[in-house]
């Protein structure tokens, strides 16, 4: 015996496996992000040295990779190498609005002393909150 009642088919999209899917790749993509950062390749000379304790707030790395040029590493300059020149018209625009930053330098160990000086000399002149080495610990084997 069959019912009078026709059987009506369901035409709706089950959207449930769809938002699933998206919320592990939310999830990947959240864990996987902070390891896509990328900067300067710079093999920095190991020393024993203290570790900073705590970084200001206010702080701006400055790079040197081998082929001695220059990064300034602030969200318009990311990937950009620049001149001594073009560096020290940049950091005076940064300067002249906040003269208690902290630079960090970052110079690759196979950059001549002489480039490394020249940075220095630069921003001594630009007078900034202070100028830091960054370098890896001396690795005791």
């Amino acid at each position: 015996m069959q019912s009078s009642k026709k059987r009506r088919l369901l035409t709706e999209i089950n959207v449930i496996p769809y938002v699933d899917v998206m919320l592990v790749l939310l999830v990947i993509f959240m864990v996987t992000a902070p390891f896509m950062i990328q900067g300067i390749d710079v093999d920095l000379p190991e020393v024993d040295s203290q570790p900073i304790e705590r970084a200001a707030s206010d702080n701006l790395t400055i790079s040197i990779n081998s082929n001695s040029k220059f990064f300034l590493e602030f969200e318009s300059f990311k990937n950009k190498g620049l001149s001594i020149d073009e560096l020290e018209t940049e950091l005076k625009k940064i300067l002249s609005n906040n003269s208690s930053i902290e630079i960090y330098l970052r110079a690759d160990k196979e950059v001549r002393f002489g480039e490394v000086a020249k940075l220095m000399s630069k921003l001594q002149g630009l007078k900034p909150g202070s100028i830091n080495f960054i370098t890896e610990p001396e690795n005791n084997d």
